[in-house]
C-alpha cells in the first residue's frame, strides 16, 4: 500500500482535498462501526465483525486506487493538452519566421534596386527612410525572434521547450521584454516528474508575467543551467513595488487565495516543492525587482 498511499497524497490530497475528506468520513465510518461493536449495541459474533472488517478494507483500497487513479489520468490528460498546444504555438511560431524570412526574401532585390537607386543618386534622405522603415525594424523582430528560438533549442525536453515557448511568447505580447540564459544544451533532471517540472515553471513565468505587465518597464529575466551537481533555474522580473514583502508573501503561500503580484500559485508551488527535499527555492527582492531561484541538488 506504501507506493499507491504515496500517490494518493500527490495526487489526491494536495490538489483535491474535498475528495480526501469524502474517502476520511468513510474510513470515520469504520471506527464508529467499530466503536458500536465493542459498546456491543450492535450484536455480532467475532467472523461477522472480522468479514465487516476485511470488506471495509477493500473498500478503502479500491477507492483510494481508482479514485487516485482517475485523478492521475485527468491530469496526464490535461497536461498532455497543455503541451500539445504549446507545441502547436512553437511549431506556428516556427513556421511564421520561416514564411517572414521568405517573404522578406522575396523582396530583398526589389530592396536593394531601391537602395542601388538612392545611392546613385545620392539622395541621403531616401536611403536614410528605407533604412528607418524596412530594414532596422524586420533585422531587429528577426534578431529577436532567433535570439528565443536559438536558446530554447539547447532544452532537450520537448515539453519544457514548448512551455517556456509559449510563456515567453505571451509575455513578447504583453510588451514585455523576455531575456534568455540557456547558453549549454540542459537536460532537465530526471528525479523530478516532467508533470510537476512544468507545473513549476509555468507557475513562476505566470507570476513574473502578471507582475512585470504591471511595472513600469516590464522585463523577465530566465536562467536554466548546470552547475557542479546541481541545475539551476533562475527567473527575475521587475516589479511596481520598489521592494515586495517577502515575509508577507510567504504567509500568504499558505492561503488558497491571494491577491498579491507573486502570491498567485505559490501555495500549489510550495506543495510541489515540498515533494522532492533536494530542492531548495530562494528569493530576493530589491530595487523594483523580485528575483526566485530554484537549485535542484542533484547528489
Amino acid at each position: 500500500m506504501k507506493g499507491l498511499l504515496q500517490q494518493y497524497a500527490k495526487v489526491v490530497v494536495s490538489f483535491h482535498p474535498i475528495v480526501s475528506w469524502l474517502i476520511n468520513l468513510f474510513l470515520i465510518s469504520f471506527l464508529v462501526f467499530r466503536n458500536i461493536y465493542h459498546t456491543q449495541f450492535l450484536k455480532m459474533n467475532n467472523l461477522q465483525y472480522g468479514l465487516i472488517g476485511l470488506i471495509y478494507g477493500i473498500l478503502t483500497y479500491l477507492i483510494i486506487k481508482y479514485i487516485t487513479r482517475y485523478f492521475l489520468y485527468q491530469q496526464r490528460s490535461i497536461n498532455l493538452k497543455n503541451e500539445m498546444n504549446s507545441l502547436q504555438v512553437y511549431t506556428s511560431h516556427v513556421e511564421e519566421m520561416y514564411d517572414n524570412l521568405r517573404l522578406f526574401r522575396h523582396d530583398y532585390k526589389n530592396l536593394l534596386l531601391s537602395l542601388d537607386d538612392a545611392i546613385k543618386r545620392h539622395d541621403i534622405d531616401q536611403i536614410e527612410s528605407i533604412f528607418n522603415r524596412v530594414i532596422l525594424p524586420t533585422n531587429t523582430k528577426i534578431d529577436t525572434q532567433n535570439t528565443v528560438l536559438s536558446k530554447l533549442a539547447q532544452v532537450q525536453s520537448l515539453e519544457i521547450k514548448s512551455l517556456l515557448f509559449d510563456k515567453i511568447t505571451l509575455a513578447l505580447e504583453k510588451g514585455i521584454k523576455v531575456n534568455l540564459e540557456i547558453e549549454k544544451p540542459i537536460t532537465p533532471t530526471a528525479k523530478i516528474d516532467t508533470i510537476d517540472m512544468l507545473r513549476i515553471i509555468s507557475i513562476l513565468f505566470d507570476n513574473a508575467i502578471n507582475a512585470a505587465a504591471k511595472a513600469k518597464d516590464g522585463e523577465i529575466n530566465f536562467a536554466f543551467f548546470d552547475d557542479k551537481n546541481n541545475q539551476i533555474l533562475i527567473i527575475g522580473n521587475t516589479t511596481n513595488e520598489e521592494n515586495v514583502n517577502l515575509q508577507r508573501l510567504t504567509k500568504q503561500s499558505s492561503r488558497i487565495l491571494t491577491l498579491a503580484s507573486h502570491g498567485l500559485g505559490l501555495r500549489n508551488l510550495r506543495q510541489l516543492l515540498s515533494r522532492y527535499p533536494f530542492i531548495e527555492n530562494r528569493f530576493d527582492s530589491n530595487d523594483h525587482y523580485f528575483e526566485q531561484v530554484i537549485i535542484f541538488h542533484l547528489s
